[in-house]
């Protein structure tokens, strides 16, 4: 609130200054304007005229000389003089006399640097010398700050923080207020005469369709360049070259955002080519746990973006039903709880059938459809289908696109930031992975297995029994869960307790997609990880594809361009690091020279660190093979991008509160192990090991 007055009479002053300056300053740039539209609208006229074939007498202004603007640029008159002046230029290349004169003036200009350097070089060591000398007097005065860094952390708090502070608060004044900008950038593309070469662009553009005269686009690069000289004459290079800088960037990160999405669009394809039930395998550290992570992060979309078809499909099979005021009761059936999965989806359906059937009242269960006009069945020329047959595919759809929660079900934590739009009419998915800022969602679903169990339930009577439909399953070590053959050879399945064997899991696996079948496609997807294929029982394995991570790529950028301000950025962060370590062993002080240093390393860093986190990427090689492991593998690419998968999507150390419990209990720490006393164990120490196979070799001695 104290900055909005301010706000306020800053708006007010820049929008005055812009206007006096487009009467005191840019004046020619509203008269040359004026010539554009003059000549656009000749254009147009003589377009017209040329096309219905009507006799005219329009002269095409767009042809002419400016009379605002004068020619005084360096490009010749015509396109023949500018022929012979080229080639005199490049004869120039070839002349003795010219390289002779270039070897004169390159000679002063490098004597001239040279004596430069003579003088700054001396004193450079000095000063270096000098800083070395006051800087290797150690102390340890902690954290105090020296008298020429206090001076200057003063003169910051009274100048530069308050300014910083101000233009950041007017920055975000000027967002929530975009009709300033278009005002200002509208004043100025009529001030720098961008306005004028946008109009005198269609006023030739309409003159060229209709004539085809080539001739005459040498005459219309004059001009451009004369009605740039305003830009170039209006700012200073170094502003040019500030606004080119910023557009330059622009576009390369626009390169590097496209990338990743053709990365993540190639990433979808390889998930559509896995079965419903897949296990991703590799040693410790490969990313399994990423990969699946990854993988289900994209299938929740995927099925979004599937139930999202589907129901664009359905609605062109009867493009006159009200399927908003459908929409409407299913959303308020789904708010009151009558409607909570796709069986309760179903049944309300099948009561509005049997409704209209008894009553046949269209304006009750059909809002009012006309039957006569638009008919009750459509012939997709394979079959007939009823309307309610298409209802209650679009309701099963439907539910799946607006449930707003995460489609995610897994025993370990993941993090998903889609956002549901809604203005009241149908709701619209924002589904991006790759976003400006960061973002806070809502995370995936607590597991549950027993509702994924078809036989005995680790709960008796679990309320979540048989509740589970469709979704994306994501199970971390999941042999550690199932276990495999060896491992549950002693389990016997008629046994009372609940185990993998009588639980029916595998049951599950094999038929969980007639749940989940929405218009023939299945809405579901199981992702699991374990070190070893075998560590999963063999039975529910050969469902699977399973994914072997072979080895995962170096970090790499996505932005093209960036290779030199990469070096810079680490031969800055280098040389400082060294130092400011150095500085720090002999010194417990700050100073202002290392405080200055450290601005400005910790700036390139961090801007190195934000553009790989928001554009770098890594890809995983893997081969993918048959679950019964009797066929041949197929080498795959896949991408993990660091702004979808490592923006707090999940814990890789998703099970270390369990260890962390155990710590705690505990008043040992790592400190408090015996050390050994010498360079080889005695039998004393051998015996503390605790080890099996020590205890094997003494269990005999006394």
């Amino acid at each position: 609130m104290k900055y909005k007055v301010s706000n306020i009479i800053t708006s007010f002053v820049l929008t005055a200054t812009f206007v006096a300056l487009a009467f005191f300053v840019f004046d020619t740039s509203y008269l040359r304007f004026a010539e554009s539209a003059k000549d656009l609208w000749n254009s147009v006229r003589i377009y017209f005229c040329e096309i219905f074939g009507i006799r005219y007498s329009v002269e095409a202004t767009v042809l002419s000389r400016s009379d605002v603007m004068s020619w005084n640029i360096l490009l010749p008159a015509d396109f023949e003089s500018f022929t012979q002046k080229a080639k005199a230029y490049f004869s120039l290349l070839v002349d003795e006399n010219n390289f002779k004169s270039w070897l004169v003036h390159s000679g002063r200009t490098t004597g001239n640097i040279a004596k430069a350097l003579v003088i700054a070089l001396p004193c450079t060591l000095i000063l270096f010398f000098i800083i070395k000398k006051l800087y290797s007097k150690d102390n340890t005065r902690h954290n105090e700050d020296t008298l020429p860094l206090r001076i200057f952390k003063k003169v910051s708090n009274v100048t530069y923080q308050p300014l910083k502070r101000y233009i950041v608060n007017y920055i975000g004044y000027l967002r929530e207020h975009n009709v300033l900008i278009v005002l200002w950038v509208a004043i100025w593309c009529f001030n720098l005469n961008i306005a004028s070469i946008i109009v005198e662009f269609f006023a030739y553009y309409f003159y060229f369709a209709v004539s085809y005269k080539i001739d005459t686009l040498y005459l219309q690069i004059c001009k451009l360049f004369i009605d740039l000289q305003v830009i170039f004459k209006a700012f200073p290079w170094w502003i040019i070259g500030i606004v080119a800088w910023l557009i330059f960037d622009k576009i390369r990160k626009n390169i590097a955002d496209s990338t990743l999405r053709y990365f993540e669009a190639k990433n979808c394809g390889f998930i559509n080519e896995v079965p419903i039930v897949s296990i991703s395998c590799g040693s410790m550290g490969k990313k399994k746990t990423t990969l699946i992570t990854d993988m289900a992060l994209s299938q929740e979309v995927m099925f979004r973006q599937k139930a999202y078809k589907i129901l664009q499909d359905n609605d062109m099979k009867f493009p006159y039903f009200p399927w908003i005021a459908f929409e409407d009761e299913l959303r308020l059936c789904i708010e009151y709880g009558t409607v909570y999965n796709l069986a309760t989806v179903k049944e309300w359906i099948k009561k509005k059938r049997e409704r209209f059937e008894r009553h046949e009242n269209a304006d009750l269960q059909l809002y009012g459809y006309d039957v006569e006009r638009y008919g009750f069945y459509y012939n997709d020329a394979l079959k007939v289908c009823a309307l309610f047959d298409v209802l209650k595919t679009y309701a099963l759809a439907y539910f799946v696109y607006v449930t707003e929660s995460s489609l995610i079900v897994s025993n370990y934590s993941v993090r998903v930031d889609n956002t549901l739009l809604d203005r009241g009419n149908f709701p619209v998915w924002v589904m991006d992975f790759f976003p400006e800022g960061i973002t806070d969602g809502r995370h995936a679903h607590i597991i549950d297995f027993d509702a994924l169990r078809l036989g005995k339930k680790l709960i008796e009577n679990n309320p979540k029994t048989g509740s589970f439909e469709f979704g994306v399953i994501a199970i971390s070590e999941i042999g550690k869960e199932r276990g495999n053959n060896l491992e549950l050879k002693e389990v016997k399945k008629g046994t009372d307790e609940t185990n993998q064997k009588n639980d029916l899991f595998n049951s599950w696996l094999k038929m969980c997609r007639h749940s989940a079948t929405i218009d023939n496609y299945p809405f579901i997807k199981v992702f699991t990880d374990e070190q070893r294929p075998e560590s999963w029982g063999a039975d529910a394995r050969d469902l699977c594809d399973i994914i072997h991570i072979v080895d995962s790529s170096e970090q790499r950028l996505a932005m093209p361009f960036y290779t030199i301000e990469e070096m810079i950025s680490e031969w800055f962060f280098n040389r400082f690091i060294s130092l400011y370590y150095d500085f720090r062993f002999k010194r417990g002080d700050n100073t202002l020279l290392v405080y200055l240093l450290k601005t400005v390393t910790s700036w390139l860093w961090r801007r190195n660190i934000r553009l790989y986190n928001r554009f770098g990427y890594c890809s995983l090689r893997i081969e993918k093979e048959r679950g019964t492991m009797n066929a041949r593998c197929e080498k795959k690419k896949y991408y993990l991008m660091n702004k979808k998968i490592y923006s707090r999507r999940f814990s890789t150390d998703c099970f270390s509160d369990y260890f962390n419990d155990m710590a705690k209990k505990t008043n040992v720490g790592l400190s408090d192990y015996l050390e050994y006393a010498s360079e080889k164990a005695t039998v004393e120490e051998l015996k503390m090991q605790n080890s099996y196979f020590i205890n094997t070799l003494y269990k005999d001695v006394k």
